[in-house]
């Protein structure tokens, strides 16, 4: 694969239509953006969905990524790249990339929130407009915890809180799932559920359960579909690290005539999937 250049490649949005999308995602008053990526189990396409999302904001402006799937790390690699001193370093200007645990147990095992009290005090300070937390695969327990504190600081700050929860075909987990993200899926200002159609498309057993009309008479709700990406591509992603930004500019053309149509696709859906509705 290829290493991204110095300079980077071009910006895919004038200085204009940048405006217009930062205001289409954040309306006319707030000025900042929390998205937090949610899955049921590993392998639904979770991270995969952070990177995309991540991508598109970090065309429109700084974005601070939090890779607090710990067990997992791909988050954080997928935006860092080994430095001259031996240790991770940003691999992609405008995007500050750190893992942050989420989850801490008291002496008894039960979840004490101050891991997501710190986490949630770094976002408060920190200058980006937008922020991506790639969540803890299936941690459901951790979320319900966390969900009044996030809300909270979100609210406290002006922070506009998209959640996004991704699903994948047949398996029957987010129907254990859901109904305990609920809560938080409420609360937030824009809950997004995203069907991963990479292993399939047949979502019957969640289309006709109880949990999925909970979650279509949410005031806000936006239900999209991830259209599915190639193994060649997926590759670079997840064993090479290569960002969208060098994979649609920068690759062998067989490589970068797909991944740039993936790349506007994503950017198109996101976009629509965040966007505030009152613009």
């Amino acid at each position: 694969m290829t290493q991204q250049p110095d300079n980077g490649p071009p910006p895919l949005y004038t200085p204009q239509k940048i405006e217009e999308l930062r205001v289409r995602l954040l309306g006319s008053t707030v000025k900042r953006a929390l998205i937090i990526v949610l899955g049921g189990k590993g392998g639904v396409g979770k991270t995969n969905s952070a990177m995309q999302i991540a991508d598109f904001l970090a065309s429109l402006g700084q974005v601070l990524v939090i890779d607090a799937d710990l067990a997992n790390g791909h988050f954080y690699r997928a935006f860092t790249q080994d430095g001259p001193s031996g240790k991770r370093e940003p691999s992609r200007a405008g995007i500050r990339p750190i893992q942050h645990r989420v989850r801490a147990e008291d002496h008894a095992g039960r979840i004490d929130p101050t891991a997501c009290q710190d986490m949630m005090a770094a976002i408060g300070e920190a200058p980006e407009p937008f922020v991506v937390i790639d969540f803890p695969a299936g941690d459901t327990d951790t979320t319900q915890r966390c969900a009044e504190i996030i809300v909270g600081e979100c609210h406290e700050n002006d922070i506009r809180l998209i959640v996004v929860v991704i699903v994948g075909p047949v398996d029957p987990t987010p129907l254990k799932v859901l109904p305990s993200l609920l809560p938080l899926l409420r609360e937030c200002d824009r809950p997004i559920l995203a069907k991963n159609t990479h292993t399939g498309v047949n979502f019957e057993y969640l289309e006709g359960s109880e949990v999925y009309q909970e979650l279509q008479a949410l005031p806000s709700i936006h239900i999209t579909e991830i259209e599915p990406i190639g193994e060649r591509i997926t590759e670079a992603l997840r064993v090479h690290n290569v960002p969208w930004d060098v994979l649609a500019t920068a690759t062998p053309m067989r490589i970068r005539v797909e991944a740039r149509r993936l790349r506007r696709k994503f950017h198109d859906m996101w976009l629509e999937a965040i966007a505030h509705e009152a613009v």
